[in-house]
Parts: structure tokens; C-alpha cells; sequence
């Protein structure tokens, strides 16, 4: 198989866990999880469609995120066989969706339109983008991916506000209160000097306190009032 551009033969499987072996030696052992998820993984001497899925992904990702690619799926499988479950089922397709009778670009026409009429407004090139994900990827290549980009700990913050809190607590001006309220005081005093009075917003407190900690935790940056 090959990983981050390089050879590697399976050693063993444990749990979720895979250990691989280089060409030079080399020893690594990581989840097999974030193994299927790499983007230069695959199976040497194996066709790109036949690449594992990232077992475990999936289930990781907001239920309406995985809720949405398996609905895909089963729109792809039916354009493409003419059955929602794919070319083992029984039964006769859909009018719309007969292999026999229909083109497949008749039948992304057909699906679009369907969808579109659901209030999922779609075009045959969508369809058939999701075709080809899908045959790439699986279920995972029908993921809206930036739901499944890893998120830092600082979420989606504004750098403005980011820089100006890591500013504050760097100067140790929070030492003087030991309040998360007077960190905050500060860190808007301080954008306003910046930017002008009100021109960069901050968060909610709640998401304010949290950056704090993302921020200072570790780094023993976060003083305590006497």
C-alpha cells in the first residue's frame, strides 16, 4: 500500500489500530481510521475506485451531514442501475430511471429535476459530479467536506479578535483582575484602538471564555486574582 508518498507493507491489525512497515524498516502504527481518510492512501496495484472508506468517519460528523451523503447514495444508485439500492435489487425501476430505456444522461436529467422539485434545487452536472465522487470515494466522496475539515481549537474566531486577546494575555494585564469580564474589557478596548469602536465584534461570552482558555491553558498565560 502506499501512505504520505510512500511504500508500505501491512504488519498487523489490532483493534483499530494498523502497524506498517517502510522499505527501509521504518516502524508506524496508527488508527485505521485516519489511514483510509489520508488523501495518497490506497491499495498498491488496486484501481483508485476500490479504495477503502474511512471506516469510523462517517458516524463522527453531524447527523444531518450523514444523513444528506447516504441520501446521495441512494440517488446515485438509482441513476446510475436504476434502483435506489443498487443493481441487486428487485423489482422494476422507475419509469424515469429504466437503464433499458433511458440514457444515462436522460436519467441525471430526470434526477435533477426530482430533487430540484423537492426543494433541493440540483443540475444534471451536480448529479453527475456526485456520480463521480461517489465511484472515487464512496459514501465518504458524497460528504459535504467542509463539515468534515478538523477544526483547531480556536473554531471559527475572528484573527482580529484572536490576535488582539493573544495580545492581552501576553501583556498580563488579566492579572490584575483575575476576570474573564476584564480580559474581555480589554481585548474590545483594544480592537477598538485597532480597528475603530465597533468595527470587529466579539463573540458571545461564552465562546469568548473558551477561546481564552484555547488561548492560555499551557502556556501559563492565564493569571488568578488574588
Amino acid at each position: 500500500m502506499r501512505f504520505e508518498g510512500r511504500a508500505w507493507t501491512v504488519a498487523a491489525l489490532t483493534g483499530g489500530q494498523v502497524r506498517l512497515i517502510a522499505e527501509n524498516g521504518e516502524l508506524a502504527a496508527l488508527l485505521l481510521s485516519l489511514l483510509f481518510a489520508d488523501e495518497g492512501f490506497e491499495v498498491a496495484a488496486a484501481p483508485a475506485a476500490c479504495r477503502v472508506p474511512p471506516l469510523g468517519l462517517l458516524e463522527s460528523l453531524p447527523e444531518a451531514v450523514q444523513e444528506r451523503a447516504l441520501a446521495w447514495e441512494l440517488h446515485v444508485r438509482e441513476v446510475e442501475t436504476g434502483h435506489p439500492g443498487g443493481s441487486g435489487a428487485v423489482g422494476p425501476p422507475r419509469a424515469a430511471y429504466d437503464p433499458e430505456v433511458r440514457t444515462l444522461a436522460q436519467r441525471e436529467e430526470a434526477k435533477a429535476a426530482e430533487l430540484s422539485a423537492a426543494g433541493m434545487p440540483t443540475s444534471a452536472v451536480t448529479v453527475r459530479r456526485m456520480r463521480a465522487r461517489y465511484r472515487d470515494g464512496g459514501v465518504w466522496g458524497l460528504v459535504d467536506q467542509r463539515a468534515a475539515r478538523p477544526r483547531s481549537a480556536l473554531g471559527r474566531a475572528d484573527e482580529r479578535v484572536v490576535a488582539a486577546l493573544r495580545e492581552v494575555l501576553e501583556a498580563g494585564q488579566e492579572r490584575s483582575s483575575g476576570t474573564l469580564g476584564r480580559l474581555r474589557v480589554y481585548t474590545e478596548r483594544l480592537l477598538a484602538e485597532r480597528h475603530g469602536h465597533g468595527a470587529v465584534p466579539l463573540p458571545s461570552p461564552a465562546t469568548f471564555n473558551r477561546l481564552v482558555h484555547a488561548l492560555a491553558d499551557g502556556r501559563g498565560l492565564l493569571g488568578s486574582a488574588r
